[in-house]
């Protein structure tokens, strides 16, 4: 995973040229110590770029529905649990809090048998009707679309009231 790469492409989200893009962040890499500042900075530039734009630009997120069960024999397995809870939290909550459309963030659902997503990271773009990478875009577009491969990511899935929100109904007005 090149950073700056990444950081280049998700700039490319404020171009009122570009009118779609499909963002994959299913490798564990993403939910390593190293990464999470990259890993906030894409999230602030996405989220950036839907507020500005809004219905003009589409994106397709998919991350991890749940981490793939040799990850628990890991070292960091715990730090990697933690932040993969953590950032799941913050993608919901921040969708919650937007006033305009969100981007569509979809959970991949990783079986028992697999060690790793079947989808690789990335971020294509689409503009003027042609996909960066066609076939990588397609490839990701398939697994949203079929059904039970992803469940989407929304506000329902946190707790956004914390803990003390059912003794004070006030929190849900």
């Amino acid at each position: 995973m090149n950073p700056d790469i990444w950081r280049q492409r998700v700039a490319r989200l404020a171009d009122p040229a570009v009118e779609a893009a499909v963002i994959v962040q299913c490798g564990l890499d993403w939910l390593r110590p190293r990464r999470l500042t990259l890993r906030n900075e894409v999230d602030s530039v996405v989220m950036a770029a839907q507020l500005r734009r809004g219905v003009s630009l589409r994106i397709t997120r998919l991350v991890l529905h749940n981490l793939p069960a040799a990850t628990s024999r890991e070292a960091d397995a715990d730090a990697v649990q933690k932040a993969f809870d953590a950032w799941h939290y913050r993608l919901a909550a921040t969708g919650a809090l937007l006033s305009g459309p969100a981007p569509r963030i979809h959970r991949l659902i990783i079986r028992g048998d697999q060690t790793s997503a079947p989808v690789p990271d990335m971020v294509e773009l689409l503009e003027g009707g042609r996909w960066s990478d066609r076939e990588r875009a397609s490839q990701a577009l398939h697994i949203v679309g079929t059904a039970a491969a992803t469940t989407p990511l929304t506000s329902y899935d946190v707790d956004l009231a914390g803990p003390f929100g059912d003794g004070d109904p006030s929190v849900h007005m």
